[in-house]
């Protein structure tokens, strides 16, 4: 997914002091063209990224930008991290292991002890509404179908074949 891809080209160059096109592509599995045009996204969303060329080159955020931290409120990020934990209880995947842990990051770091008491007050169980377990492999299904624009539905003993992509505007 491009998006879950740019927040985490986001993480990765504000860990890092410098990673190159060609390591980003290999962390990602896409081609250095995709790097390049995900680079000019974060560069467009206000993130200043600059690249060096040259041996030992390769993209950099600016060494004072920071992400303002104050974009969640301790409430914002406890509701998140409730409902992502109710997920994790049942679906053990990268994908959400990583949201888990990039919401995490926008915890300031004098409000982790309050944060970490509101999220463990509340606990959502959502193993009743599971009755075969298959989870994370029906979800896969689903966003197979979604990216391939394929839905089979069944209703009422019918069975039917429909292409999403006559039903989204382009």
């Amino acid at each position: 997914m491009k998006i879950s891809r740019l927040i985490s080209i986001i993480m990765i160059l504000l860990d890092k002091e410098r990673v190159s096109a060609h390591e980003l592509a290999n962390i990602f599995e896409v081609s250095k063209r995709t790097i390049y045009r995900d680079i000019d996204a974060i560069n467009l969303a206000g993130i200043p990224v600059y690249s060096t060329s040259g041996v030992g080159g390769g993209f950099e955020i600016m060494k004072r930008y920071k992400i303002d931290q104050k974009t969640f409120s301790s409430t914002d990020i406890s509701s998140i991290l409730i409902g992502l934990s109710g997920f994790s209880n049942i679906i053990k995947s990268a994908e959400l292991t990583n949201a888990l842990t990039k919401v995490k990051s926008f915890i300031p770091a004098d409000k982790v002890n309050e944060i970490e008491f509101q999220t463990n007050q509340i606990q959502i169980d959502l193993n009743q509404w599971i009755s075969d377990g298959n989870v994370e492999k029906n979800l896969n299904i689903i966003k197979l179908a979604l990216q391939n624009y394929n839905i089979r539905s069944r209703h009422k003993n019918r069975t039917e074949n429909r292409t999403l992509s006559d039903y989204i505007e382009k």
